[in-house]
This record gives structure tokens, C-alpha cells and sequence, in this order.
């Protein structure tokens, strides 16, 4: 359906509204051809619906110094302490629309049960002026193919954020993948998933997921191993541990937080330099540690907000990259209808360096998002 009408009932009724404006003459000598029209409607037509859907988001932001970008948590290039031009007078003042999406997804009936499909886009990261696929994959019964989201994190338990990213430490990331989902009984669901190779290396990374739901929330557990292999024939392995929750203290109330351990694989946000050459020019895969913690409450039907807390820990002595980040983020959003967001937010960030240098910066940040 295209927002919620027959596919076939989209077709006849724009059929017949063409039919009826081209004038009594002209609609007898078409009915022959609005008579095929619905017999190839009638042969095409499987059980199938379409929907579009999306969203246009206008961001504005005003960051204390530099300018960090349309992502405060991806780019996040904080200007160090003691850094040329460093100024608390200094400011910038940005806006954009990239973060707008569109969805285009189906489901046709079977003899499998329902064959669901999603194609999605949007103009992200960092001022794209270009479609980005963002997810293109299909479900038919338990087996999931195509880019999808990976099963390393747990988009149940998330930061109800007005910046796109989020808070550091967090994992959400959309890869190709083959993924089985087997519901286990007793609020348990188990799943196993094959992804794209880290590095584009010929052995995949393999994963497996045990989720756990209840009325009160829900519980997560993920693994994963892969192998990397740079070009002078090293290699690397590389694993992943994700522990998530998220518990309703109140029905107006949600508590959530998440662990992330990772060596080489560079999946949590705010992690650098996953893998690299040591002093002596061999691979080594680094370890990351990082997570989040928050609360989300809803003061009546139109208006929440949110507080979240993240951090991220990064062990890669032999680079000179950030050795921790850390990131808040404080929101309240109102949303007058429900196909619309209006946020505030406030966001503080800070970094250190291998060599001991310190930043941080302030946003504070406007997202009017309308969907449809």
C-alpha cells in the first residue's frame, strides 16, 4: 500500500480518475484499455503492500568553539587546551537537513508467511549533499538478508537523542549480512548472523545474540569474531561483547544502559584506531571499552526529555589518537502532533589524548523534525 492503501486499489482508483477527466468520448474509447489495466493489475497483484514513509529534520546548532560538524559525536574534533586561536569568546553557529530520510517498504503474503522488504536513505554523514543507503534488505520468516542493522548492539536500547548520533560508547551499525532469528521460548529470542568482513577480508565476522523480554524491559547479550588482514599477510582477530538493558521504572519512566567491549573491530562510537602496526611495524588489533547510561521520561502525552551519559576508553598507545571521550546530552522534546519533533538540546563534550592533552566544547542544538 502506499500509506495505507492497496496497491491495487491505488492503481484502479488513479485508473479512474483519469478515465472520467478525459470526457465522455474519450473514456468509452479507453474503457478497453482501463478493462487490460485491471486484468494486469489482477496477474500482478500477490497479497502485496507498498508504504512510503520518512522524514524532513532542520538542525541548528550553536558550538562554543569550532565548528564540529552536523555529527557532534562522529567529528568531534574538540579543540585541545592550549591549542592556536583557542578562545572561550570564539563560537560557531551551523545548520543543515541532511539527517532527512526516506523509507520505501513492502510486504507480500506467501505460503512462508509475510515477505517484507525495506529500502531507506538519507543525506548523512557530515553535510553529504547525496543519497546515502542506509538499509536494503528483505525478511521472510526468520532469515534476514542485505543491509540491515547488526545484531553487535540492540536498537531496543537506545538514546532518545536530538543530536543523530548520540552519546559516545554506543554501538548501531548497518551492515550486509545473512541473520537467523529463532524465538526460544519463555521471552527468550536467540540470534546468529554472518556480516561483511572486517576490511573487506576474505574470512567474514560471525555473531550470535541472546535477547531476553519482559513487561518490566528487556536484557542483551552479543559476541562476535572476526579476522583482519592488512596486505603484507598479517592477521588479527577480532572479537566483540555487547551487554545492554533497559528496565520501565514507571510507565512514564525508562532507565537503559550499555557495556561495549571490542577488540579491533572499531564498531563503538567515539573508538579510534582499532587496528594498527606497532613500534616494530606488526599488526596489532587495540582494545576499546566504552558505554552509556541514561533516563528518559515522558511528563505527559506530547512532551519527554532525556538525559544520557556516555564514555568511551580507547587502549592504541602507539597513536596519536584520543585515548577517552565522554559525552552528555540533555534533551526536552515536544511533539505538538504526533508526526512531529520539536527538541532542545544541550550537549558537552571533552577528550584526552595518548600524550595527556585535554578539550571539551558545548552545543547547543534546535531539530524540528516532521514525518510522513
Amino acid at each position: 500500500m502506499v500509506r495505507g492503501v492497496p496497491l491495487r486499489a491505488a492503481l484502479l482508483g488513479a485508473g479512474a480518475a483519469f478515465v472520467l477527466a478525459l470526457g465522455p468520448a474519450t473514456a468509452q474509447d479507453m474503457k478497453a484499455e482501463v478493462d487490460a489495466l485491471k486484468k494486469r493489475v489482477a496477474e500482478l497483484e500477490s497479497g502485496t503492500s507498498v508504504t512510503i514513509s520518512g522524514y524532513v529534520k532542520g538542525d541548528f546548532y550553536i558550538d562554543s568553539h569550532d565548528d564540529l560538524g552536523n555529527t557532534f559525536t562522529f567529528n568531534n574534533p574538540i579543540r585541545l587546551d592550549g591549542q592556536a586561536g583557542d578562545d572561550a569568546e570564539d563560537g560557531a553557529v551551523g545548520a543543515h537537513a541532511t539527517q532527512s530520510r526516506i523509507r520505501l517498504s513492502s510486504s507480500t503474503d506467501t505460503d512462508f508467511g509475510a515477505l517484507s522488504t525495506v529500502v531507506e536513505g538519507d543525506f548523512n554523514p557530515y553535510g553529504a549533499t547525496r543519497l546515502r543507503l542506509r538499509l536494503a534488505y528483505g525478511a521472510l520468516g526468520p532469515v534476514v538478508a542485505g543491509q540491515a542493522w547488526s545484531i553487535r548492539g540492540d536498537n531496543h536500547t537506545f538514546a532518545d537523542t536530538v543530536e543523530f548520533d548520540g552519546p559516545v560508547g554506543v554501538v548501531a551499525t548497518r551492515t550486509p549480512q545473512l541473520r537467523l532469528t529463532l524465538p526460544l521460548g519463555a521471552g527468550f529470542t536467540g540470534q546468529m548472523a554472518v556480516e561483511r568482513a572486517i576490511g573487506g577480508n576474505e574470512v567474514p565476522t560471525f555473531l550470535a545474540a541472546l535477547r531476553y523480554s519482559a513487561g518490566w524491559g528487556a536484557v542483551n547479550l552479543t559476541g562476535s569474531v572476526g579476522q583482519y588482514e592488512d596486505g603484507a599477510g598479517q592477521s588479527e582477530t577480532t572479537h566483540t561483547l555487547h551487554v545492554g538493558a533497559h528496565v520501565k521504572a514507571t510507565d512514564a519512566t525508562k532507565v537503559m544502559a550499555t557495556l561495549n567491549m571490542q577488540r579491533g573491530d572499531g564498531q563503538i562510537y567515539g573508538s579510534a584506531g582499532a587496528i594498527g602496526t606497532d613500534a616494530s611495524g606488526d599488526l596489532t588489533a587495540y582494545d576499546s571499552i566504552g558505554g552509556f547510561a541514561g533516563v528518559s521520561h515522558g511528563w505527559s502525552d506530547s512532551i519527554r526529555s532525556g538525559v544520557f551519559f556516555g564514555w568511551v576508553e580507547n587502549d592504541n598507545p602507539g597513536m596519536a589518537l584520543d585515548k577517552t571521550r565522554q559525552t552528555v546530552h540533555a534533551n526536552v522534546i515536544w511533539s505538538p502532533v504526533p508526526q512531529a519533533d520539536i527538541g532542545f538540546e544541550v550537549i558537552y563534550g571533552s577528550r584526552e589524548t595518548n600524550a595527556g592533552a585535554t578539550g571539551e566544547a558545548t552545543r547547543f542544538q534546535i531539530g524540528v523534525k516532521y514525518g510522513f
